[in-house]
């Protein structure tokens, strides 16, 4: 049996996708004779070893032959065109609606095309494949196109967020061809149970789709120290976009500061962006000699580990508008790290009173200072959340027992035919 994986960019990128899919792959490979990873970007960086993985770039080398006139025309050519603009969400007065629609199926023809293609060239049954898109977007759709040629193909996808969440991350509020995709996924696997019940709420014909698949983390073998010579420190971990309103929390941490000018604090926020300067520039300005902020490139998982590992960090803060489940509260849960964090999206079911603290959704600056201050002013209920954080992860992001699972349920898809 065979498996074929899209992705945005892994293997060949770190971050994004390559997160999970790192540990992810190590169970696919076992349950599957082949596992063929399509990637949609090949930019620059080292393939990872996943000596069982085959590789195909094909279609990333094709999609970045094409220009956006060209994709333009395969959507006015393409079945599925019709059908998104008659979708009864689709706002038809709006030019921004328009070209994002006309874009996602001028990719979906293209996936569908070289799909047809792929499989012939492959000399791959389809009867004896399973697809399956880490996104769900337009490979999806393009792939589920292929079954008008082949209609006993499986097609199977993730969920997350920004292809998840249509009002959190779109202006206006759509996501091209979503009925039309739904109807032609076998299994849509949400990465939390808030993503099923929005996904119920939202488009519930498609009810029996959708299934809850939780991710995970490796076991880092260890739990993150505390601090003891009086200085308290916090993590940070996120892209500096908008959405993760990294602005908010260093207002925050300087009214913390601010408010309790005795007490020596470090925050340190993981992550590129294009404002990471300017932050840094901004946190020298306005924070007292007593509270140091540094605003740190994107390091890999390895990397953060070994800085968890070696370094003492009191508590992990996350104040995104919208998220899934981060795998950077995952991380610092395995790591047994406290967590402050939104209630948005998936966040609610990873933090708790038993591993951290839950804020409202746009919390002001004085509740994320004062969460900050309940964790410096309660040693002994941070050292309780230490190891409630741990059990979180045990029983809910343990990366092999969830991949492991996740790998079976696809095998089985595809048996039960």
């Amino acid at each position: 049996m065979n498996l074929i994986l899209f992705t945005s960019s892994f293997p060949y990128v770190r971050g994004g996708d390559a997160n999970f899919l790192n540990v992810e792959v190590q169970h696919l490979v076992k349950e599957f004779d082949r596992v063929i990873v399509v990637p949609e970007f090949i930019k620059a960086s080292k393939l990872p070893e996943h000596a069982a993985l085959e590789v195909d770039t094909g279609y990333a080398e094709l999609l970045a032959s094409r220009s956006i006139l060209d994709l333009s025309q395969l959507a006015f050519s393409s079945q599925i065109l019709p059908y998104g603009y008659g979708e009864p969400n689709f706002p038809r007065l709006s030019f921004t609606a328009w070209r994002r629609l006309i874009a996602f199926c001028g990719k979906a023809e293209l996936v569908r095309r070289w799909t047809l293609d792929f499989l012939r060239k492959q000399n791959l049954n389809p009867e004896e494949c399973i697809f399956y898109t880490y996104w769900f977007d337009n490979a999806a759709a393009g792939i589920g196109m292929v079954k008008k040629d082949h209609p006993r193909l499986r097609l199977v996808s993730r969920a997350h967020n920004y292809d998840l969440y249509e009002e959190q991350y779109y202006d206006p509020p759509f996501f091209p061809c979503r009925n039309f995709t739904l109807n032609l996924v076998d299994r849509l696997f949400l990465c939390s149970f808030d993503g099923v019940e929005y996904m119920r709420a939202k488009y519930p014909q498609h009810v029996s789709r959708y299934q809850t698949s939780l991710l995970g983390v490796k076991d880092p073998g260890f739990i993150t120290e505390a601090s003891t010579d009086g200085v308290f420190r916090i993590v940070s971990c996120s892209f500096l976009r908008p959405e993760k309103r990294v602005d908010l929390l260093l207002e925050a941490f300087s009214l913390a500061s601010r408010m309790r000018p005795g007490q020596r604090m470090e925050w340190r926020h993981i992550g590129n962006g294009e404002e990471r300067a300017q932050l840094q520039k901004k946190a020298d300005n306005i924070l007292l000699e007593s509270a140091k902020a540094f605003f740190i490139e994107y390091i890999d998982n390895r990397a953060l580990m070994g800085f968890y590992r070696k370094n003492p960090v009191d508590v992990f803060v996350n104040v995104s508008r919208t998220e899934g489940i981060p795998v950077s509260i995952m991380e610092a849960s395995s790591c047994g790290i406290p967590v402050v964090a939104t209630a948005v999206g998936g966040n609610a079911e990873i933090v708790s009173e038993q591993n951290g603290i839950l804020l409202d959704k746009d919390p002001s600056l004085d509740e994320i200072a004062s969460a900050i201050f309940r964790m410096i002013d309660g040693p002994k209920e941070s050292s309780k959340k230490r190891f409630g954080g741990r059990n979180v992860w045990k029983t809910q992001y343990n990366a092999h027992l969830n991949f492991l699972d996740f790998a079976q349920t696809l095998k089985h898809i595809r048996l039960r035919d």
